[in-house]
């Protein structure tokens, strides 16, 4: 498969869920319009953000074919399919080529841990095949999998056993192995960044597409990031990155996870509360949360859909 590589900024977009917890599709076509006017070339559901691990089979497809609506030739719309569960991710895999979205993603299965990477491409080839003319991302996330596994061995033995393997989103630390992974083999695979609060330094090592969950309402800022980057202004590249370090250090202060879907109401998008055991901001603690955004001028560069702010 030829691998046409994705540049600039992927949304990992939120569950989207009514009062009653239910899932609220619904809204999927103004969130998709926000997404796009902020100049972002697509999204990525399911996933971490998505609350992938707490949706249903049923729900994870309602999702699926809403967003599939939504896409086009400059908004691509990639799935992450699972990842403890094979039988699952190859139904779902199947319905995304079906949907005939742009790629898919998988995750290592997190609770019967592969030992080694020729365990971990058994488990994912199968998935793989169920949807052979899509593009397929292995998702390392070693800070929730536990799964730390040698990525550039990956891409070796992923080449050989997976055809239409296309490369990693790669939410890790270690910016060597990142690095090598885009080198690999005169940089055939897309390798592409998943760490908001170090974008600048995925830049640096050779990154040109990312996919994040502050790219939701502050996409703005991340391609301002780029363009100084581009431009080689190095120091306002960096200090528009400490505005996102800034804001993002909030995160462990006001929910973790529900930091980020509390920021994308206050711009106007609301996508209720996170699914238990993750715990959501009350009335009071959004109120405290939006002041320490606006102490640090959050608002002048996040998305405005009716803010209130």
């Amino acid at each position: 498969m030829k691998i046409n590589k994705i540049t600039g900024l992927i949304a990992a977009t939120f569950a989207p869920y009514n009062e009653q917890g239910e899932i609220n599709p619904e809204i999927i076509p103004s969130y998709a319009s926000a997404l796009k006017r902020q100049g972002i070339g697509g999204v990525f559901i399911n996933g971490t953000t998505g609350e992938g691990a707490a949706l249903s089979l049923t729900e994870k497809q309602v999702l699926m074919q809403k967003w599939a609506r939504e896409q086009n030739n400059q908004f691509k719309v990639l799935a992450m399919l699972g990842g403890s569960n094979q039988k699952e991710a190859m139904s779902l895999g199947k319905f995304a080529a079906d949907l005939q979205l742009y790629g898919v993603a998988v995750t290592a299965p997190y609770y019967f841990r592969p030992a080694n990477v020729e365990q971990l491409v058994a488990y994912l080839a199968p998935i793989a095949a169920a949807s052979p003319n899509l593009p397929f991302y292995f998702y390392h996330i070693p800070l929730l999998t536990r799964v730390e596994l040698p990525m550039l061995q990956l891409l070796e033995v992923a080449a050989e056993k997976i055809p239409n393997f296309a490369g990693i989103k790669y939410t890790h630390n270690n910016l060597m192995e990142f690095n090598q992974c885009l080198r690999h083999e005169g940089g055939k695979y897309d390798v592409l960044w998943g760490w908001d609060e170090t974008f600048l330094a995925g830049l640096a090592m050779g990154a040109r597409g990312a996919v994040g969950s502050t790219y939701n309402f502050a996409a703005s800022l991340y391609l301002d990031i780029f363009r100084a980057f581009e431009a080689g202004d190095m120091q306002k590249a960096l200090r528009l990155q400490e505005r996102s370090v800034d804001f993002i250090h909030l995160y462990g202060q006001y929910g973790g996870p529900a930091a980020g879907k509390a920021i994308l109401k206050l711009c106007g998008i609301d996508c209720g509360h996170f699914r238990s055991p993750v715990t959501s901001l009350d009335s009071e603690k959004l109120t405290t949360f939006k002041n320490a955004l606006h102490q640090l001028s959050f608002f002048d560069y996040s998305m405005h859909i009716h803010q209130e702010t």
